[in-house]
């Protein structure tokens, strides 16, 4: 997709956005550019809906000179010349969603332990643990489970 079409597709969509059609009057933070897409803060502002703020993050991160640089150079990036409600949580989401980005970069954590068998009891009852997990979604008014094991 190149940037016309994309910018064209943002403008088609901007009449069915609520918050784009509640300030299409210049007001403060509030432009039109000349090609009357809908600004704020000087940045276009994407509406809700449809797939617009995939594709402006697509056509971003698929630029061969940013290449896959993790969450905070593409918000960085995209922050430049887009605006929307909801855009550090797609970004985060959709870099998350990359393959190439989950297989090249490191995890950060410490690496599993093995698993040990528990030990075969000599008696019934000769040992008992107790556990509570808690704040589970609600099933029938309940969001806590009693485990016990002998």
């Amino acid at each position: 997709m190149d940037l016309d079409t994309l910018h064209q597709d943002i403008l088609l969509a901007l009449p069915s956005d609520p918050i784009a059609t509640k300030h299409t009057s210049a007001d403060g933070q509030w432009s039109t550019d000349p090609n009357s897409l809908l600004l704020l803060d000087n940045r276009i502002y994407i509406p809700s809906g449809g797939n617009l703020c995939t594709c402006v993050l697509q056509y971003n991160y698929d630029l061969i000179l940013a290449g896959h640089f993790g969450q905070n150079k593409i918000l960085e990036l995209v922050c430049c010349g887009y605006s929307w409600p909801s855009l550090r949580a797609d970004v985060q989401q959709f870099c998350k969603s990359c393959i190439t980005c989950m297989q090249s970069k490191p995890q950060h954590h410490k690496p599993y332990g093995s698993l040990k068998q528990l030990p075969i009891p000599e008696r019934p009852w000769n040992s008992i643990s107790i556990d509570f997990i808690e704040k589970l979604p609600l099933f029938s008014r309940f969001d806590t489970i009693l485990v016990i094991v002998d």
